[in-house]
């Protein structure tokens, strides 16, 4: 998969530092790590990134991290999401460290969006992981720079019947999570794509994030759409459904819930009747991000040519809302004494 270097004015955003401070650090860097043009750098390594961030504190992009996209309403930008989430986090982490996108949906739209079309009805998918048919290695396929990914098709419709069991529930994604560290690494990086609509998979993803270390950042993203009132139902319902989760598997170990606000077009005349209704709705507003992602014909454009936001290396309102919303879900949370 493609993407371009990321800019100064990029990290800038990311870190609070001003842009002339990084231009300073990043002056005299090595010329592999960084793309100039007349002595002016115009592009930065994932690996020179990554020691950036470390150097200056900012270390909280580079934990390893499971992250689920899900919304129980199609069309309002979980794929997207999930894909832009992934590339945002390789720009700026090494490529020694992997990147793991999974397809949870049957329908297999996500596969669709980055190879062309579904998985072919013969290749093993996590079903076959789950029923002990096919090893990690048969369902993961190697696209480049050290992402990985699950490809989906419709043989994945028989997931929630593998995972009928309380006991298959809490079990069967924390063994497959557990398999991806120890193969690639203990500091891989998964995003994951949900059907939309309550599943066993998607409670056994969620009991899997608590039960493993809180080493492993762990967070629930739930993309909303302003243009229809039942993703914001939806979007009520699923945070009901995870705290029903919490509570029937005994799952203490903490993860994060991160509403945010997608292809948000303030022309549309049904967008303030959403944003009125979201506001009204405590459940959701607790959990209320600030990045917010606008409508762009960029995200429409990449679709169609199977690529993402970030491939062309031109910065648009889409590549700096979905930077802005990686900040927020991976900054640290802080308690009432500013604390981290």
């Amino acid at each position: 998969m493609k993407f371009g270097e990321i800019k100064i004015s990029e990290i800038s955003k990311l870190t609070g530092i001003s842009i002339p401070q990084i231009s300073m650090y990043f002056k005299k860097y090595r010329d592999d790590k960084v793309t100039r043009i007349n002595n002016r750098v115009i592009g930065i390594s994932p690996e020179a990134a990554e020691e950036y961030l470390k150097e200056t504190g900012h270390d909280y992009f580079c934990s390893p991290s499971i992250t689920l996209f899900q919304n129980l309403c199609g069309g309002i930008g979980k794929t997207t999401g999930t894909i832009s989430l992934g590339i945002s986090i390789r720009r700026i982490i090494g490529r020694d460290k992997p990147v793991v996108y999974i397809d949870g949906d049957s329908q297999g739209s996500f596969t669709e969006a980055v190879f062309g079309k579904p998985a072919d009805e013969s290749q093993p998918v996590l079903v076959d992981f789950l029923e002990g048919k096919a090893t990690l290695n048969d369902i993961l396929t190697d696209v480049g720079n050290n992402i990985w990914f699950a490809k989906s098709n419709l043989n994945n419709l028989y997931l929630d019947r593998k995972l009928a069991k309380p006991q298959d529930i809490k079990n069967g994604m924390l063994r497959f999570y557990q398999e991806i560290f120890a193969k690639l690494g203990p500091q891989a990086r998964i995003f994951q794509d949900h059907t939309p609509q309550l599943s066993n998979l998607f409670a056994s993803s969620i009991c899997a994030l608590g039960q493993l270390d809180n080493s492993i950042h762990k967070s629930v993203v739930i993309p909303i759409r302003t243009d229809t009132e039942f993703a914001v139902s939806g979007t009520a319902k699923l945070v009901n459904e995870i705290e029903e989760l919490k509570g029937a598997f005994g799952l203490k170990e903490l993860f994060d819930i991160h509403c945010y606000l997608s292809m948000v077009d303030r022309r549309l005349q049904t967008t303030a009747a959403v944003f009125k209704k979201i506001g009204s709705n405590q459940l959701i507003t607790q959990y209320l991000s600030d990045a917010v992602i606008r409508y762009s014909q960029e995200i429409p454009k990449s679709i169609e040519a199977k690529e993402n936001i970030f491939s062309s290396g031109k910065t648009t309102n889409a590549t700096e809302d979905y930077l802005n919303l990686m900040q927020h879900i991976l900054k640290p949370r802080q308690d009432s004494n500013g604390a981290a």
